[in-house]
């Protein structure tokens, strides 16, 4: 059972923000109560003006709570500043948590994932909250991870993954990536060398498979968990 969040009564009045707070630590608190409040719904998108409706609801000053729940790293936007939305699971989510049929849905962000290490840590971020230990870059870590005996996906007779900008990851774990992995197998020593090298010559002549396929046949495998690619 997840731990209640942060009471943070003390930094409202009538059930709204007057100003932020000067210590960055309660401004993180309740910048992540704003973004979740304003934006429930993890990596959903929206436009300023209603991300800004939203804020005016919660708060006296919305256009400077946007512009600090930015500064803060909590919500992100385009470089337009047409589009925001919420990457940052907070202590006020119930992700992660078995619903009362047993269904957890976790998201993962496309945007966090730039090498096959970065993925890694991207499903450290979603699977691992409040383990004591984390992954490593494995696709028999993943496999395990999908089995669900720990982490967030735990006690879950479901589990829904949500991958947004799956495109840019597809990219990210793509040709390149796969390469240079084979590539530093086959120059450590710890690693069976005919073995990598053969994946390795697989890849250069178009059989062999990219990273991000491969993680896809380990998602497949696991019939409990739904992925879901965006």
């Amino acid at each position: 059972m997840s731990s209640a969040p942060p009471d943070v009564s003390r930094f409202l009045h009538d059930g709204r923000l007057e100003t932020m707070p000067r210590r960055r630590e309660h401004r993180r608190t309740v910048a992540r109560w704003l973004a979740h409040a304003a934006l429930p719904a993890l990596l959903d998108t929206v436009g300023e003006r209603e991300l800004t409706d939203r804020l005016a609801r919660l708060a006296d000053d919305p256009v400077g709570v946007r512009r600090a729940l930015v500064d803060l790293g909590v919500v992100h936007r385009t470089r337009d500043g047409a589009e925001y939305w919420r990457t940052e699971v907070t202590e006020f989510d119930d992700v992660g948590s078995p619903d009362d049929a047993g269904h957890v849905t976790l998201h993962l962000d496309g945007g966090r994932v730039h090498s096959i290490a970065s993925f890694y840590d991207e499903l450290n971020r979603v699977f691992m909250a409040g383990e004591g230990w984390r992954l490593v870059p494995s696709l028999d870590a993943l496999d395990d991870l999908l089995h669900g005996g720990f982490g967030a996906a735990h006690g879950a007779d479901r589990v829904t993954v949500v991958w947004r900008g799956f495109a840019r990851s597809r990219e990210a774990l793509g040709f390149a990536a796969t390469r240079d992995r084979y590539r530093a197998k086959v120059e450590d020593p710890r690693f069976d060398t005919a073995l990598f090298q053969g994946r390795l010559d697989d890849l250069e002549a178009g059989r062999g498979k990219t990273y991000a396929e491969l993680v896809l046949e380990v998602f497949a495998d696991h019939p409990e968990v739904e992925l879901l690619l965006r």
